[in-house]
Parts: structure tokens; C-alpha cells; sequence
């Protein structure tokens, strides 16, 4: 077990707290893009980096052909993804780094990924886009939802001070660590181009709030 897999399971039974210390931001733009797509019916899903299943409260006009998995390190994510979704969707879980994962080629039609792309280490992003390019099928979408460092110094000044003081005070220390994360990652452009790359079609890519960015990509 690596650091940042005993760090959320660890972390699982107060994960709740997220969603309030990021003031409900962090559903409101999980839904909005999980429902980019229109309808998940007879479609394969892949829920990388999934946690608790929190995306999969957003998928609309699924049906009994509709095929997810789940894949994350987190076994105590797992445990509360199984007892929340385990009886309302099909969906296959698997606890293992995505690195270290075997999803096959042309294997899914959906990609979704939210706030767990900047924990990966720089050396690292060429290869995590390369294998979605590769597990992605014909005319297949990937989204990619995820925080990034503010451009503007005072609102880089003020996220700072709300994770590190603000969020630590009230909530612990273990949420401010969140901090390290957003400030090395500047944006999702370097995956952007690397799908480019790999002959993908860029459908949207938006900064919102100087603060968060989701990137909607497709196999043509």
C-alpha cells in the first residue's frame, strides 16, 4: 500500500467533508459534466479514480445494457461504493492503480475521471493519456474534470488560505494537503495535447472559477 492509498482510506468515513469545504462546488461540477453525456444506456463506463461512486449518481438514461466499472486503489472506497451503488447499477470493481491495471483496448465508450488526475507525477501524464487514448473506442468520450493552480495571484492567495488555514482549522490537517496537489498542477492542457496527439477531437475545455477545469475529448 502506497501513501496516497492509505491516506483516502484513512480518510474515507470524513470524505463526506469534501463537498462541504469545497462549498458544493465539487458536485456541482461532477454533475455537470457527468451529464455531458446524454444517455448511458448500452454504453461501457469506466469510473477511473472513482472513490465513492460519486459520479455515478449523475448518470442519466442508463439501463440494464449499461456496464460500468469502477477502478480505484482505495479498498474503504470500494467498501462504501458497493453499499451505495451495489444495488441500483451493474458495475464491475476493481481495487488496483491504474498503472498497474489491464482495462483492454477499445474496451469502454465512456471515460470519466474527476479530481484524480493531479495526483498523477509529471513523467506520468504522457502514458495515463496514451492508455485512455487506447481503451477508449470509436466514437467513444473521455471527461476529465479535475482542480488546477489559479492563474490570478489573488485568487491563488486566497484558495491557499481557505485549504491551508481555513479547511485545516475546521476540518484537519489531512484536507489541507489538497493544496500540494492544486499547486503543482496547472492546468489540463498538457493532456489536452497529448489526446491531440493520439488523433482525438477536442469537444470542450474550460477553466471555471480560475479554479477548476474540465476537458471533453472523442475518438472520431
Amino acid at each position: 500500500m502506497n501513501d496516497l492509498q492509505q491516506y483516502f482510506d484513512q480518510l474515507q468515513p470524513r470524505y463526506y467533508i469534501n463537498e462541504i469545504a469545497s462549498l458544493g462546488f465539487t458536485r456541482l461540477f461532477r454533475k455537470m459534466a457527468v451529464q455531458k453525456v446524454k444517455s448511458y444506456g448500452d454504453k461501457r463506463v469506466l469510473d477511473l479514480m472513482s472513490g465513492q461512486g460519486e459520479n455515478l449518481e449523475f448518470i442519466q438514461s442508463h439501463n440494464k445494457n449499461t456496464a460500468i466499472v469502477a477502478l480505484d486503489y482505495s479498498s474503504a472506497m470500494h467498501m462504501k461504493l458497493a453499499a451505495t451503488f451495489g444495488n441500483k447499477l451493474s458495475v464491475q470493481q476493481i481495487q488496483r492503480d491504474f498503472f498497474e491495471s489491464q482495462i483492454p483496448d477499445h474496451s469502454m465508450d465512456i471515460i470519466l475521471c474527476f479530481y484524480g488526475t493531479k495526483t498523477i507525477e509529471e513523467h506520468q501524464k504522457p502514458i495515463f493519456a496514451d492508455r485512455l487514448s487506447r481503451i477508449i473506442d470509436e466514437k467513444g468520450e473521455i471527461i476529465i474534470v479535475e482542480f488546477v493552480k489559479p492563474k490570478i495571484k489573488w485568487r491563488f492567495s486566497c484558495v491557499k488560505w481557505y485549504i491551508e488555514v481555513l479547511v485545516s482549522t475546521l476540518f484537519g490537517s489531512e484536507f489541507g494537503k489538497l493544496f500540494h496537489y492544486i499547486n503543482k498542477n496547472e492546468s489540463l492542457e498538457d493532456l489536452k495535447n497529448q489526446f491531440v496527439k493520439n488523433k482525438l477531437s477536442i469537444i470542450s475545455h474550460k477553466r471555471y472559477l480560475d479554479l477548476v477545469e474540465i476537458l471533453h475529448v472523442k475518438r472520431n
